[in-house]
């Protein structure tokens, strides 16, 4: 099933679809458009697993918590209230906004997690952004800086990705493992 784009919906609509839509079911606001999200793949949540295991082994000594999907973070940007869902958060100074946000692509969110997604927590101000393709095996990293979510680099499998968040070094290959 695909991702199906509701549009000019305000933060009162989502939360009365909220009410009526059986908990089975999720969905996100972003910029007054609302997105049905479909079940995730066996190897995607493996790899949400992964990093998730990862940031949990590291958060205490960053003084940071680790939170997975499905998860509501509420980002006030533009004068859009936005509920999201990112795969894998890692919130530190912050109990409301998120350090580092990590979205695992899939084909049907792929395109929003590489630019709406990108342009809210950008607009939010989350710190660093990471899009993992679990089928390539890579990671797209983006740092906040100016205001801008600058590209990095893309890291491959056999790299080390620092993670300012956590002040440490993961290798790439453990999220895919």
């Amino acid at each position: 099933m695909g991702e199906l784009a509701l549009e000019n919906y305000t933060y009162e609509d989502y939360l009365a679809i909220d009410k009526i839509t059986p908990e089975s079911e999720r969905y996100e606001l972003i910029f007054g458009e609302i997105y049905m999200m479909s079940g995730a793949s066996r190897v995607h949540q493996n790899v949400v697993l992964n990093i998730a295991f990862l940031f949990k082994q590291l958060q205490k000594s960053a003084n940071c918590s680790t939170v997975i999907a499905p998860f509501d973070i509420k980002l006030t940007c533009d004068e859009h209230i936005n509920v999201v869902q990112p795969d894998v958060m890692l919130f530190c100074e912050d109990e409301k906004l998120p350090c580092l946000v990590c979205e695992v692509l899939s084909p049907s969110t792929a395109k929003r997690d590489k630019s709406v997604k990108k342009e809210l927590y950008e607009c939010f101000g989350i710190q660093n952004y990471l899009i993992v393709d679990p089928l390539n095996k890579y990671v797209d990293k983006f740092v906040l800086q100016d205001k801008k979510l600058s590209y990095e680099k893309c890291y491959g499998i056999d790299e080390k990705i620092y993670l300012e968040c956590l002040d440490a070094e993961i290798e790439v290959e453990s999220f895919f493992e």
